[in-house]
């Protein structure tokens, strides 16, 4: 077999005639071996390949330590849920941990799972995307950020790709799939009456005090006043089992006050509903018993309720606490304060739940230009 040395790597002549071209990563200990994809017709034809891996070398385009890294996708996804942490430097919640797995198991590791990070192409990326829940835009575009994400620290803080594999114009955004129809005092009304009585308050404090559905399902009887809600603790749940934990932002422990006509359904509900002692929950899965009600059970007493109101398909509980917000504003709130309320961090989303607040926005608009009208002028007269 011929051998051919220079400065950079290494030919050799194959049996076959054909050549080989390979050159050690720089710095790797043990040494490491980087082959061509091919082997080539002529000597020329390998030294020039040598010649433009050098290049990308000095250029950065080549990374040493992605060319030695052997770290696979699913390997590399699952430490990077290990040690994700958020604004507040704190490791996922298991909600968000177990949505994040269940999303890689069925959407990532049957492609990508046992590909080496530092192989992955635009190609192969794009390839992926085609195949990713089609008929599915919402589901699709969650996925696509949590691995668009996964792959932009593989870039920024382990150096090993050049650049984001997946890059695909408007792949992260989807229509949302909430309903926005806001109910009425009326409608609330209507579908406390189709719920189990010791539900009823959940209902209404969904929408009055726009509460969100974990928040409710962990309120204990210490938490509740006729006049305020301390919200500090949210239940969500992993594989069906119950975790308590702080509300969902920064801003989720907050107190909200009660309107004043709630106040009496509040003792009542209290009194025959609500188990005993400071800890007791509000809405146990089962009278008298300390164990949460799961958010799907609550989610069906809804739906099933729905069905049978005046309330369009689709209104869900996330819809009270959206309705809720709405009054806020027609009654005034202001942006600060429809934060404060709802236990959003920032004003972008409290807006989606201003949009009959425009309504009184313009109503306030064609008011004050009825000022600006002059007066009419008495006509002079001869």
């Amino acid at each position: 077999m011929a051998r051919s040395r220079s400065g950079f790597g290494a030919v050799a002549q194959l049996p076959s005639g054909r050549w080989r071209a390979r050159y050690t990563i720089p710095d790797a200990v043990p040494r490491q071996w980087v082959n061509a994809g091919t082997t080539f017709d002529t000597k020329k034809d390998a030294e020039l390949w040598l010649a433009r891996q050098r290049t990308e070398l000095a250029d950065g385009i080549l990374r040493p330590k992605a060319l030695a890294s052997e770290v696979t996708f699913r390997d590399y996804a699952a430490r990077w849920i290990e040690e994700r942490r958020n604004s507040r430097g704190e490791p996922l919640r298991p909600a968000t941990r177990a949505l994040y797995e269940r999303y890689l198991d069925l959407h990532a590791m049957p492609i990508l799972g046992d590909r080496r990070v530092a192989g992955l192409t635009k190609d192969d990326m794009r390839a992926w995307y085609r195949q990713l829940s089609p008929g599915h835009p919402t589901n699709r575009a969650r996925v696509y950020a949590l691995v668009r994400a996964i792959l932009r620290t593989a870039v920024e803080d382990d150096d090993l790709l050049a650049a984001n594999p997946l890059v695909i114009r408007g792949a992260g955004q989807s229509p949302s799939s909430r309903d926005k129809s806001v109910a009425t005092a009326e409608q609330v009304d209507e579908l406390a009456e189709l719920v189990p009585d010791r539900l009823a308050l959940a209902i209404k404090l969904g929408a009055w005090c726009s509460l969100r559905i974990g928040e409710v399902l962990e309120l204990r009887r210490a938490d509740v006043t006729p006049q305020a809600i301390a919200v500090s603790r949210a239940v969500t749940f992993v594989r069906g089992e119950p975790i308590v934990g702080a509300p969902k932002t920064r801003a989720g422990a907050r107190t909200v006050h009660v309107p004043p006509h709630l106040a009496g359904e509040i003792r009542a509900h209290l009194l025959a509903h609500t188990n005993e002692g400071p800890d007791g929950l509000l809405f146990p899965l089962y009278p008298g018993q300390d164990r949460h009600m799961h958010r799907r059970t609550l989610g069906g007493y809804v739906s099933g309720a729905v069905a049978k109101s005046s309330l369009p398909r689709g209104f869900s509980f996330h819809t009270l606490r959206h309705s809720g917000l709405t009054w806020a504003g027609q009654a005034g709130a202001t942006v600060a304060e429809l934060q404060n309320r709802a236990g959003h961090t920032t004003p972008t989303i409290v807006a989606r739940y201003q949009h009959a607040t425009d309504e009184r926005d313009a109503a306030i608009a064609a008011a004050m230009s009825a000022i600006a009208v002059p007066r009419a002028r008495p006509t002079a007269t001869a």
